[in-house]
């Protein structure tokens, strides 16, 4: 996941990753968080997350994405019940990349676990470089009921410390509906 490009010009990990951000959102004051979606839609919900105020949230096929005020963070959650959705989702995500010039470098790529409210989640993390420069991406697979919400986060690292405390609060959010 989040990357920077050291001096040597290499990537290296940076202290954040969405485990860490799952933790600090624990810790973090609470800001004003308005705009609760359900995934993957209102007729036949699984889970929710929440987006902060001054995010504008879309609706996607499945799910939802959202950008932080200043475009620096990418984060969309879509529901998947199936391998082929999920494999469809992941299809969908990497073309989304390509079509905003994020290259990812392949020799980065990273396999990851974590928990977030209870349940194992995987990772996958790539760092590469958008039109801002170095950016990292995470993939995150979030097992809710007998589906699976794939959540990706894409970040220009440059303006990574500065959403921490945000992102970790939508990630914290996500949750099951009854």
């Amino acid at each position: 996941m989040p990357g920077m490009a050291t001096a040597s010009g290499g990537c290296t990990m940076i202290k954040s990753t969405l485990s860490f951000l799952a933790i600090s959102a624990l810790l973090a004051a609470t800001s004003a968080f308005a705009k609760t979606v359900k995934l993957p839609g209102d007729e036949f919900p699984i889970a929710s997350i929440t987006f902060p105020d001054d995010w504008t949230p879309e609706e996607v096929n499945n799910g939802v994405a959202g950008e932080s005020p200043d475009s620096a963070v990418y984060l969309a959650a879509v529901a998947v019940g199936s391998n082929k959705g999920m494999n469809a989702e992941i299809d969908d995500t990497f073309a989304l990349l390509k079509e905003h010039n994020v290259e990812l470098d392949e020799s980065t790529k990273k396999e990851n676990k974590f928990k977030l409210n209870g349940v194992e989640v995987d990772e996958l993390i790539f760092h590469g470089k958008d039109e801002d420069g170095p950016a990292s991406v995470s993939i995150s697979f979030i097992p809710v009921k007998d589906k699976i919400v794939v959540l990706t986060y894409w970040v220009t690292t440059a303006k990574e410390k500065k959403h921490q405390d945000e992102v970790a609060k939508i990630l914290t959010s996500i949750k099951p509906v009854s």
